[in-house]
């Protein structure tokens, strides 16, 4: 009677772990784009027309990262937000309508590359200086530092922005120490392009 008892017991105990096992598992993400940008940051710009003095515009600035290259550098395209203050300036010093002068502006093939040294809790990128047209005038940038909030890989969706802070922390964190970063760049260009395993 003890043998039969026993062997139920066991039997049930192994039932148990199964269950626990299986229900530890998580199914693999489906696999989905991650658009990831930057929170809106304060940046203070320079417009210039002409031979006027220069006018200092503070708006925010976006980065939507569009691929991660094996130099250590971020591809992406920034969005300026302009306020209305500075259209009205670049109105009246281009002879234009406010209504023509756009409240946000976009520049595509930007590189942003991680700041020597940067670690989480936020991780920075940079961002060289450039000069943005917008209606006829030009918005001067001097280097342009963008944060990328840090974040623990563990437990973490996949092809989530979540997924993406993680990789950008592992990356810095890679760099600092000298290692080899290529599966983390693949990574994260699978995430960003929404490419399966």
């Amino acid at each position: 009677m003890n043998t039969k008892f026993g062997t139920f017991a066991l039997s049930l105990v192994i039932l148990l772990g199964a269950t626990v096992v299986a229900g530890a598992q998580v199914a693999p993400a489906t696999p989905k784009a991650v658009k990831f940008t930057t929170a809106p940051k304060l940046v203070i710009s320079k417009l210039k027309s002409g031979e006027q003095d220069a006018y200092d515009v503070r708006g925010k600035i976006t980065f939507t990262v569009t691929a991660a290259n094996s130099d250590d550098s971020v591809a992406g395209s920034i969005s300026y937000a302009i306020p209305d203050d500075a259209r009205q300036k670049i109105a009246s010093m281009t002879g234009k309508q406010v209504t023509a002068i756009p409240s946000e502006v976009t520049q595509n093939d930007v590189v942003a590359y991680f700041q020597k040294g940067t670690m989480a809790p936020i991780i920075h990128l940079e961002v060289s200086p450039m000069i943005v047209e917008v209606g006829g005038a030009k918005l001067s940038f001097n280097r342009v530092v963008l944060d990328v909030k840090g974040r623990d890989g563990g437990n973490v969706a996949q092809y989530t922005t979540d997924e993406m802070e993680a990789l950008f922390t592992v990356w810095a964190k890679q760099i600092n120490n000298g290692r080899a970063r290529r599966g983390i760049i693949a990574r994260m260009n699978k995430v960003i392009n929404g490419e399966p395993e």
